[in-house]
């Protein structure tokens, strides 16, 4: 059965519609601009700046266990656990450019860390964080028994810090391009 005439044409507008709607999308990730230049470059060229994702984990994790080894041997001891529980994913930020940013293995062990030891534990904390590129943290929570913080640096990785129930040090980095990347570049 043919439809009239005039709503075939309102018909295949809508499908035209559609089809622009669908691939303007896909159009705008392959071919990223701004009024400056090529975007998806300029991200690339940022990322290549930085340490591998695979170099910033490994520096990551020599802090983490800087960080547990000096809290144990200063206000422990405790048994520090490492979950292996390393996640990673791509990179918001940095679209279309093959970044990756990692969560790596949690630190902790079972209990509170006594409020009376807070204070020297930020202490020793932000100053090993300090020397791994971590500024200042911003204090989250802070109320008897229960304190966290969290440092970021400059690729905006961030480290937080806390205890309540237990206390636990986790890591998630940046985002970085994989050594392979960097290598072919």
């Amino acid at each position: 059965m043919a439809l009239p005439k005039r709503r075939r044409a309102r018909g295949l507008r809508a499908i035209a519609l559609s089809a622009v709607l669908l691939a303007a999308p896909l159009l705008a990730g392959c071919g990223a601009t701004t009024g400056e230049g090529d975007t998806v470059n300029d991200d690339r060229a940022v990322l290549l700046e930085r340490p591998s994702i695979e170099q910033i984990s490994e520096r990551y994790e020599q802090m983490q266990e800087a960080i547990t080894a000096r809290l144990s041997d200063e206000l422990g001891p405790w048994e520090w656990v490492n979950d292996e529980n390393a996640t990673s994913a791509g990179c918001a930020e940095f679209p279309n450019v093959g970044g990756e940013s990692r969560a790596l293995d949690r630190r902790h062990f079972k209990g509170n860390l006594p409020d009376e030891s807070w204070n020297r534990a930020v202490e020793i904390v932000v100053e090993i964080g300090g020397e791994y590129g971590f500024g200042e943290p911003e204090t989250v929570v802070d109320r008897p028994g229960d304190h966290e913080i969290v440092g970021r640096d400059p690729f905006g990785a961030r480290y937080t810090f806390g205890t309540a129930a237990n206390t636990l040090l986790t890591v998630i980095t940046g985002c970085h391009l994989p050594e392979e990347a960097i290598d072919g570049a």
